[in-house]
């Protein structure tokens, strides 16, 4: 059931064609100038990795289109507060996070903990493992490494797990990380920096070395 905010009067063909081209950023500032069409488009843009952000967090749960519906009114409410180019992404996804953090202490998986060390470069973008042009057995092979991987993710602690999933699979720089996390560009480094080293420990021989045969300079 899709939320109530997006449950919006239907527009024209041909002005939701010429939105959905819009950016991001273009559709937030057409928002901001009380554009309500362009508001529902952009909701439909975010609403993808916004879900997804929600299942890595908290996996299947009744509570999802609460949260999508929660997350949706707040970006609403807020919209003024929030610069083109710069917070769109991080508010959503710090909105998910405080939004599922009940959640995540009903399930006991939020572990309040502080970890400082010095950074060393983070694990590589899981999302450049398969390429369009790739055989059909070189994807198979790639989305195998790809769920052993997203597998030993589950396995880190929360807030590691939290930091390399929006660095892995949403994109998200150092800074947007730490503004979704509410904490430093150090933390974040930090984090990500354990959280690579637990993964090296977590995986198979073979899988180490197919990524690093993948992603080394």
């Amino acid at each position: 059931m899709q939320p109530a905010l997006l449950q919006e009067a239907p527009m024209t063909e041909n002005t939701a064609s010429q939105l959905a081209q819009l950016s991001e950023d273009e559709l937030l500032q057409r928002a901001q100038a009380g554009d309500d069409e362009a508001f529902g488009v952009l909701l439909l843009k975010v609403e993808s990795p916004v879900r997804r952000f929600i299942w890595r967090l908290i996996g299947t749960h009744d509570a999802e289109d609460d949260i999508v519906q929660d997350v949706f009114i707040s970006l609403y409410n807020n919209l003024d507060r929030i610069e083109p180019g710069q917070g769109l992404r991080p508010y959503l996804f710090r909105m998910v996070r405080n939004r599922s953090y009940d959640e995540l202490r009903k399930l006991r998986r939020y572990e309040f903990v502080s970890i400082d060390d010095e950074p060393v470069e983070t694990f590589a973008s899981f999302s450049s493992f398969v390429d369009e042009a790739d055989q059909p057995e070189d994807v198979a092979h790639w989305l195998l490494i790809q769920l052993e991987v997203r597998e030993a993710m589950e396995r880190l602690p929360e807030l590691q797990r939290q930091a390399l999933i929006l660095y892995s699979e949403e994109n998200l720089s150092y800074a947007e990380i730490a503004e979704a996390m509410e904490t430093t560009i150090g933390t974040v480094k930090s984090r990500l920096f354990h959280a690579k080293k637990t993964l090296r420990r977590l995986l198979r021989p073979d899988t180490l070395r197919a990524l690093d045969m993948e992603f080394e300079e």
